[in-house]
């Protein structure tokens, strides 16, 4: 019985058939402990032809760990193969369930105040009903705005803060994994900062910028992952048998070259075609209506604590790569200062594997946006998806301080500073020659 036949005819089939909750009794999580090549080659030759096992990271030489979540019976099956191998491991969570049962869950309804809770996570409903009443507090500055629509027919809602026209643009794109529930938190957070903090540096980026902020980009796999299984990471359109598809191995870079799968049963599968989900399609059409606008394009993630440049499919320095690096590493500098929170920061290819036909790429190979990054949130695999609510105001808190940094940077490389096209390095290096000229 593979990983997913256990629960085949309750969870692929649906929408088709209602289904209670799946619970994940006595499901352990591993953290194992790669020790050389051979180690890290076995494990991504199991996470891309066993299904039985279910990778929560990825098998990565730049971590020291790599996350597997096994059913009981698979458990036997699974140490064997490490022991067989001399892999080290220990189990983090014994019985999975447990840890889902911790989870707090509160709805947000209009009639309450505009403060969110960041001791708690959220439904979509609950999120899209916060937007709403921000929209009414702040006339004016936040505005509603809709990103695209899911196979379902929810809206891809967003938020938009302006303090007038003629900004440049941040955009930032939040839960497009589902069950990376700290993903939306985060969006979540830095909305609420941009429009009630007393930070001079945060009232400053609020107001030099226009904001356009989707806390939630997979509705259908967020509201499935709160209403029937925790751990669902794809959207919800049936494919023959199974169901979902990674939308972000969806998008029309290099699709399907590397880290992706042609299993409808996988949770990477990149579907039947590049952009053939309604989310990534209709998304991708309003960030390219955007035009030249966006100088910082953020996609939020969870988990490994890495902070991610394009591109997906080499490890070789293209574009703006050392300017980029240089940028996230000082910011990442910035958000270890309140809790010591520890991030590597490295191109995809680098610090993950190469994957391919995510949005992060596809926005900087098409739209040539200056500065793309992609978090990877807390923790290091003792919890993975399953973040404990009293790490959520933690984790927002050096993820605003890490964005304020990254833009103050950026402007010191010579970006987000005009709109006239001029960016980076190239221009710092122009007025170094010149002040070179006169000396």
């Amino acid at each position: 019985m593979i990983f997913l036949n256990k629960f085949l005819f309750l969870i692929l089939l649906v929408p088709f058939v209602s289904c209670e909750k799946f619970r994940f009794n006595n499901y352990t999580l591993y953290r194992i402990s790669p020790e050389n090549d051979q180690h890290y080659k076995l494990l991504q030759d199991i996470q891309n032809t066993d299904v039985r096992f279910d990778f929560w990271s990825d098998p990565t030489p730049l971590l020291d760990f790599v996350t597997v979540l096994s059913s009981p019976e698979d458990k036997d099956d699974l140490e064997e193969i490490l022991r067989g191998n001399k892999m080290k491991y220990e189990v983090t969570m014994q019985n999975i369930q447990e840890a889902i049962d911790k989870e707090t869950v509160e709805s947000y309804t209009r009639s309450n105040n505009i403060s969110m809770s960041w001791n708690t996570y959220y439904t979509l409903d609950s999120i899209n009903s916060w937007l709403a009443n921000l929209i009414t507090a702040y006339p004016g500055i936040a505005g509603m705005i809709i990103g695209g629509r899911s196979y379902e027919g929810r809206d891809i809602k967003g938020l938009k803060i302006s303090h007038g026209s003629g900004r440049r643009a941040i955009f930032i794109e939040g839960g497009i994994h589902s069950r990376e529930w700290i993903s939306p938190s985060s969006a979540c957070y830095i909305i609420n900062e941009l429009l009630t903090s007393n930070d001079p540096a945060t009232r400053a980026a609020a107001r030099d910028y226009d904001w356009y902020i989707f806390p939630v980009t997979n509705p259908d796999g967020y509201v499935w992952t709160h209403e029937q299984f925790r751990l669902w990471r794809k959207n919800r359109r049936p494919i023959g048998t199974a169901v979902g598809v990674d939308l972000n191995r969806n998008w029309n870079n290099n699709w399907l070259v590397s880290g992706a799968s042609v299993n409808p049963a996988s949770d990477i599968y990149a579907g039947p075609g590049p952009f053939s989900e309604p989310e990534t399609l209709s998304l991708s059409e309003y960030i390219r209506s955007m035009g030249d606008r966006i100088d910082l394009y953020l996609s939020i993630h969870s988990f490994s604590q890495l902070l991610l440049i394009p591109f997906g499919n080499s490890t070789a320095a293209y574009a703006n790569y050392h300017d980029a690096m240089n940028i996230g590493r000082r910011a990442m500098g910035a958000l270890s200062v309140r809790y010591g929170t520890q991030y590597i920061t490295g191109n995809i290819a680098e610090a993950i594997y190469q994957a391919t036909g995510g949005s992060v790429d596809w926005v900087k190979e098409q739209l040539k946006v200056p500065l793309v990054y992609c978090y990877e949130l807390r923790d290091r695999g003792t919890f993975g998806f399953l973040l404990p609510t009293d790490q959520i105001r933690p984790n927002n808190e050096e993820v605003m301080d890490s964005l304020l940094e990254m833009i103050h940077q950026a402007k010191r490389f010579g970006y987000m500073n005009s709109s006239n096209g001029l960016h980076g390095s190239l221009f710092l290096c122009f007025l170094a020659l010149i002040i070179k000229m006169f000396h």
